[in-house]
């Protein structure tokens, strides 16, 4: 995956203090985007001060990497200048991208033959492709780290249009406040406020596709979650009541659709964990709530699967939902552009020798099931958000990704105990492993889609940069480390 030039970083800075900073320096959107131009100036600083020799020495890496996997395949490979002359940090970046093009594609080539080093040297490129993120993130520098999408943005006028027309009150309303929450990469959430026919206040949530999207396939769709979520309405279950759904109206950018506001807040972010103070049965809630969703028939989500997934997992083993779901994944891969990667490339590759031998029928997946996904209120779990990583598989997929964030403030084993306590499936623990590197995949492929759109241009908002800085060491990452445990 190619690493995003300077240039571009200091377009997207000049774009966000001409048009955020200055305008409204003392509103929330401009104290966000200020914090996240000052995370680039750090990363500017650590390029001039310490990159350039790091990057050097990656790309030595790969050279040599790149002669091991010539001469596996047979192929003439040159020698490795071990003390080559100093090169600028624009020349370095090209080599490396080069060396990510090659590596990428001698990747793939490898994949095909069976010779004893094929893992190895899969794992190998996987690795140095991680270890630039990682070093550039470890890199000192003298602070802490602390644009705008093409096309309409949704405002008040329009809609309090869209709310008329779809006659929400049967009389005419008028929307008196509209806020977009910050954060937030795959999707965007408002907070509204309209006056019904009465003169009554009215809350709602409005839920809208990214002008740009970074994930298109599954539930990542705006429509696809939608439909979801209303297949789940029906049933006693903490999860959104969608409402209206948008496909354009008014020249708005994307599609959005309503829901009733739930009362609650979030306790904590993905990044940032638990903020304050979470009773523990707050955590047992979501044990129980965890197990309940685990327990609902897939017949809920029939015709969910046969217009937006794949009709066989109904009758499907967890290990064929597997190998169905990476199939759809390659399918959404060859159609959408993404920059290569031999990290993908060995991940693939990892997921589909090593899917689990499962035989019990698959389970509805959250996906992104944690604290920060969450509403509290008054020590209630009043909401379960942001379905769009949902899918179909294996309960461990949940149970896996949540496990660290349960780990760092009550037992695990308690946690399980409450789960199986209240109908969760029985804990299979080879299929954790398996459930945490299937999980990265999805984040793995939007944080390429994300850099590649800022790349070509066709991303101009500040906030993902913070993809590449932010996300990229550790979601890449944490698949390798736990593909190797």
């Amino acid at each position: 995956m190619q690493i995003n030039p300077t240039e571009r970083y200091l377009a997207l800075m000049l774009k966000a203090m001409q048009e955020q900073v200055v305008p409204a320096l003392d509103a929330g959107a401009g104290k966000s985007s200020a914090e996240m131009v000052c995370g680039i100036l750090i990363e500017l600083m650590k390029r001039e001060r310490g990159t350039p020799e790091m990057l050097a020495d990656c790309v030595r890496e790969g050279e040599q990497l790149l002669q091991r996997f010539k001469m596996a395949l047979g192929e003439p490979a040159a020698a490795v200048d071990a003390e080559p002359e100093t090169a600028a940090l624009a020349e370095l970046l090209a080599r490396h991208a080069a060396l990510t093009d090659e590596l990428a594609d001698l990747s793939e080539r490898l994949v095909a033959q069976a010779i004893d080093e094929r893992g190895a040297l899969l794992r190998a490129a996987a690795q140095w492709e991680v270890s630039y993120y990682q070093q550039q993130a470890g890199l000192s520098a003298p602070v802490l780290p602390a644009m705008e999408a093409p096309g309409k943005p949704l405002d008040k006028a329009i809609l309090q249009g869209f709310l008329n027309e779809s006659a929400i009150d049967g009389a005419p309303v008028e929307v008196t406040e509209l806020r977009q929450l910050t954060g937030g990469f795959g999707k965007q959430t408002y907070l509204a406020k309209y006056t019904d026919s009465r003169g009554a206040e009215q809350d709602l949530v409005i839920r809208k596709a990214d002008a740009t999207p970074i994930m298109k396939h599954g539930a990542c769709n705006l429509r696809n979650e939608y439909d979801l979520l209303s297949a789940l309405a029906p049933l006693d279950f903490p999860a959104p009541k969608p409402g209206l759904f948008c496909d354009t109206y008014g020249g708005v950018d994307g599609s959005f659709y309503t829901m009733p506001r739930i009362a609650g807040a979030t306790p904590g972010s993905y990044l940032g964990g638990v903020e304050g103070q979470v009773d523990e049965s707050v955590f047992l809630q979501l044990a129980e709530h965890l197990a309940q969703l685990h327990q609902v028939p897939l017949s809920q989500y029939a015709s969910y699967a046969e217009t937006h997934d794949d009709p066989r997992i109904l009758t499907a083993s967890v290990s064929e939902t597997y190998r169905y779901n990476l199939d759809g994944w390659k399918r959404y891969i060859d159609a959408e552009p993404h920059l290569k990667s031999p990290h993908l490339v060995w991940l693939l590759d990892w997921l589909e020798q090593h899917v689990p031998d499962d035989p019990r029928p698959p389970v509805i997946v959250h996906g992104d099931y944690n604290v920060h996904n969450v509403l509290v209120d008054d020590g209630r779990v009043t909401g379960i958000l942001d379905w769009e990583c949902a899918g179909f598989g294996a309960p461990e997929q949940d149970l896996a990704y949540i496990k660290p964030h349960i780990s760092a403030h009550i037992e695990w084993a308690k946690f399980v105990d409450h789960y199986l306590a209240h109908g969760g499936h029985a804990v299979n623990d080879e299929a954790m492993q398996y459930g945490v590197v299937y999980a990265t995949l999805r984040m793995v492929l939007a944080i390429n889609r994300a850099t590649s759109n800022l790349q070509s241009g066709a991303n101009q908002d500040i906030r993902y940069s913070m993809v590449e800085l932010g996300f990229a060491a550790s979601f890449l990452g944490q698949a390798l480390d736990t593909a190797a445990s």
